[in-house]
């Protein structure tokens, strides 16, 4: 098993539960594939794709755009794809440092916003 397969494994993972997520969370909204591309202003052919996770490496301003889009800020939305999938494309990152400090800890999104996210998700779930 060559290095790189177990991050495209992990890749792998991240991506088609993110598309689930996206799914669940248009369809929550009763949208279609094209209400969604039209609001987030990409194609429903980019929508369709992401939701099946048809792209190895989803386009940062697209992703931002969908899930602007849904009412969602991207990192959160990211967090979530996170805990539900079990793994993070981040592992093995070195922070930047500047002088002899590091940051030892991610930038945080306020809990507000992440309680929001996981309230919408788990009435999705329950439904």
């Amino acid at each position: 098993m060559s290095s790189g397969q177990p991050q495209e494994l992990t890749r792998s993972a991240f991506w088609k539960i993110a598309g689930q997520l996206l799914k669940l969370l248009r369809e929550r909204h009763g949208w279609s594939y094209h209400e969604l591309a039209d609001r987030a202003g990409v194609t429903a052919d980019l929508v369709v794709a992401y939701e099946l996770a048809r792209v190895r490496f989803p386009e940062l301003e697209a992703c931002w755009r969908i899930t602007a889009a849904l009412g969602l800020d991207l990192p959160t939305f990211l967090r979530e794809v996170e805990k539900r999938a079990g793994v993070t494309l981040i592992t093995g990152i070195r922070p930047f440092a500047r002088g002899t400090q590091t940051r030892t800890k991610p930038i945080e999104t306020p809990a507000t916003e992440y309680d929001a996210l996981s309230n919408f998700v788990r009435k999705s779930d329950a439904e």
